[in-house]
């Protein structure tokens, strides 16, 4: 399994040579795959890929846009990489706990984690430069959202884009 997590997904031709226009729904397949694979009873994650227009470039307005109906941006955190910030949260803050030995770091089912984690990062990267504007997101609701989350907004040209990274324990 080594050789998987120390791949180079960004090399892989079905992330570099995917046609642009497709690469928001295979990152989004990717996601799913991984939710499927981190999914544990009591432990639930909800990974999602959005995008809308930015508007008037008013970032919050953009932002708010893409989240559910009842939420609203408390926060807009700018961060200096959101592939640095998204690395550091994918797949590790949505590990399950248990079995504890069985996500282990090296076991089969980390390793798989890991680079699903590594192959969606690869296509976000087709869509979002590395010196894209990102701001780390802390949403209210008046409802329940996550019991852990990370919503990162990044702004590309002419699009926002949210991608959520949620778990429910």
């Amino acid at each position: 399994m080594d050789a998987v997590t120390s791949f180079d997904w960004n090399s892989f031709p079905a992330a570099r040579e995917a046609r642009l226009e497709l690469v928001p729904d295979i990152a989004r397949d990717a996601l799913r795959v991984l939710e499927g694979v981190l999914d544990e009873m009591n432990h639930a994650c909800t990974f999602t890929l959005t995008d809308g227009p930015l508007g008037d470039g008013d970032t919050t307005a953009a932002v708010e846009a893409l989240l559910p109906t009842d939420c609203r941006v408390t926060q807009l955190e700018p961060v200096p990489s959101w592939s640095e910030l998204a690395r550091e949260s994918l797949p590790g803050l949505f590990i399950p706990w248990r079995p504890e030995e069985m996500w282990q770091r090296g076991s089969p089912p980390r390793e798989l984690a890991e680079a699903l984690g590594d192959w969606t990062l690869a296509l976000l990267a087709r869509l979002w430069p590395a010196t894209a504007e990102a701001w780390s997101v802390t949403v209210e609701c008046r409802s329940w959202y996550e019991g852990a989350y990370l919503d990162l907004a990044v702004r590309t040209t002419d699009q926002m884009w949210l991608l959520h990274l949620g778990v429910t324990d």
